[in-house]
């Protein structure tokens, strides 16, 4: 398992299959357009974790201010679930861009992700008619 910086390569086909996995509604004009606003964003970033030659996940993450950062999606090939792909995205995040807080918002289907992660999970109540959210916050001692 290999994570590196592809913030240059989101527009590459296999890069947008699995970030696609993050979206609601992901069609190939919005995937393009969410490749597009990262490149050109200086306070954005994204990483992504190689399995054998294979792109099994992808995360992008955006600085809000210093120290703090968002992770706005995260993305796990579902032939790659449940072998700490998302977790070793996070880390990786984490130890390049030192973040004093990461936080992330999400639904009832990926908050015990970010549970088990150890991120404080604080309930937003329903967002969107029948939609619940989530905020899940870490705090780093730095």
């Amino acid at each position: 398992m290999e994570i590196t910086n592809i913030k240059d390569s989101l527009e590459e086909e296999e890069i947008l299959s699995v970030i696609a996995y993050s979206q609601y509604g992901p069609t190939p004009e919005k995937l393009r357009g969410l490749a597009q606003k990262y490149q050109g964003n200086p306070l954005a970033y994204a990483f992504g974790c190689r399995w054998e030659k294979t792109v099994a996940g992808v995360i992008l993450l955006a600085q809000r201010a210093p120290g703090l950062f968002e992770i706005c999606a995260i993305a796990t090939h579902p032939q790659y679930r449940n072998r700490g792909v998302g977790s070793k995205l996070i880390s990786h995040s984490a130890d390049v861009l030192r973040p004093r807080r990461l936080t992330a918002e999400t639904d009832e289907e990926a908050v015990d992700f970010y549970r088990k992660y150890g991120f404080s999970i604080t309930s937003l109540g329903e967002k969107y008619p029948g939609v619940v959210r989530f905020l899940c916050s870490l705090d780093f001692d730095r």
